[in-house]
């Protein structure tokens, strides 16, 4: 920190403004980011150097993107305490999404101003004008905003929409679920949150499990199923910190049971997390979603834009890009489909509460128990699943599903042409 005295001020305001400044970085209180962190500093130092904090000649404005649970927050959280104290004033605005849907934007820009200005009585009667009093207040202050879960571009518009409505030097970090979101509004520096590797995840689970990094408990016999639990949340921090909870003070069997329950039926905190992306899909992305996340992991994209073109046309490909936007899937370097194995349970999942009990009226079938179940028995089947049958793209659909769940895999060419020759197929199969 350093400080010129300039010749037309005199020395007793000189030292009153060097006096405000220390103590407002003293009163500075880092915000909590969480009980135990691991993998962290890898990324805070990379998410760091995009900021580029040390340039005072720009306004920059960096989003941070990934799938809920991975991480963004805390991340965003632990580079805003690093750097806060250089700034001339400061604001985390936490869940956008959820306090701008309960209580409106203005809200929103008003804690932007009395944290940063320190006016608490400013009464902004329409967002417009509030837009215009931030452009006013700020555009002179060097500041550093973090915008926590936003998703949607309304929202940026109403507390972020240019850089110019801040001081040069001013950097403004903003976490979303949507990249789409972030290239509309014009932001160019992005990263996407990294999974934690197997070594960190055994070590947050065995934190969250046992409240102590070196515990004395008879944690040998522990190692095998906490190593199930790592596969299993796939380097996802929220899995393996709900699993780690449900483990803390049970026996190793009583540890077993609940990673056997979470295979059955993914855990109601991670599969909410994990479907809000989902629900903020329109109706043919939430279709195309689901014919993935059921059926086509692992597929060539040629081939699942062939399949699905059928049904949905050119537009499906924007539909496929809008998923990758929303980190629902991704497509690897060698262009096959995928996605995080806990985001297709969230989709499987889904497909599963169509109807509990009788698969037959669920839209889609992968488990070969459920087909046999519903092809065996000779019963009814939903409209929704009669469609897979109906003509060849459906057909093919339905039997590369088929073949998946039997072996077949993502290569296997279905070449079956009549609906009563692909039932007969799949049962001779079963």
């Amino acid at each position: 920190m350093t400080f010129s005295l300039d010749r037309e001020v005199y020395e007793h305001k000189f030292i009153g403004t060097i006096v405000e400044e220390v103590l407002r970085k003293i009163k500075l209180v880092a915000l909590p980011v969480g009980d135990y962190l691991v993998g962290l500093e890898p990324q805070k130092e990379h998410v760091t150097s995009l900021l580029n904090i040390r340039s005072d000649d720009e306004v920059n404005m960096l989003g941070i993107h990934g799938i809920g649970g991975i991480g963004k927050t805390t991340l965003a959280l632990a580079v805003y305490n690093l750097i806060r104290h250089q700034f001339q004033g400061s604001c985390f605005l936490e869940k956008v999404r959820e306090n701008s849907e309960k209580n409106g934007l203005i809200y929103l820009q008003e804690i932007l101003l009395s944290e940063i200005v320190g006016d608490k009585n400013i009464g902004i009667t329409s967002v417009r004008q509030g837009i215009s009093i931030l452009q006013q207040r700020l555009n002179q202050k060097k500041v550093l905003l973090l915008l926590d879960d936003v998703d949607n571009e309304e929202q940026l518009q109403a507390i972020a929409g240019k850089s110019d409505w801040f001081g040069l030097g001013s950097r403004v970090i903003i976490t979303t679920r949507d990249k789409r979101l972030l290239t509309c509004h014009g932001i160019e520096r992005t990263y996407e949150v990294k999974g934690l590797n197997d070594k960190d995840a055994f070590e947050l689970l065995r934190w969250k499990a046992f409240k102590n990094e070196k515990t004395n408990k008879d944690f040998p016999g522990y190692v095998h199923v906490l190593n199930r639990a790592v596969t299993y949340a796939s380097g996802l921090p929220l899995a393996l910190e709900v699993i780690g909870s449900h483990f803390f003070n049970k026996t190793i069997e009583q540890c077993k049971c609940a990673l056997d329950r979470y295979e059955r039926v993914p855990d109601k905190k991670i599969q909410t997390t994990l479907q809000l992306s989902f629900d903020a899909l329109q109706e043919e992305e939430k279709f195309v979603f689901l014919d993935i996340a059921c059926c086509f992991k692992g597929y060539k994209l040629t081939r699942v834009q062939q399949i699905l073109h059928a049904h949905h046309g050119d537009i499906m490909k924007d539909h496929i890009d809008v998923l990758v936007e929303k980190s629902l899937i991704k497509i690897s370097e060698s262009s096959n489909v995928t996605l995080h194995d806990l985001v297709e349970d969230m989709g499987k999942e889904i497909v599963r509460q169509e109807s509990l009990k009788d698969p037959e009226k669920r839209s889609r079938l992968w488990a070969s128990k459920d087909i046999n179940q519903v092809l065996k028995d000779n019963k009814a089947i939903s409209q929704a699943m009669w469609d897979f049958f109906n003509t060849t793209p459906r057909v093919q659909h339905c039997c590369a599903c088929c073949a998946n769940i039997n072996g077949g895999g993502p290569d296997q060419k279905p070449d079956c042409r009549r609906p009563d020759e692909v039932a007969q197929r799949i049962v001779d199969r079963l």
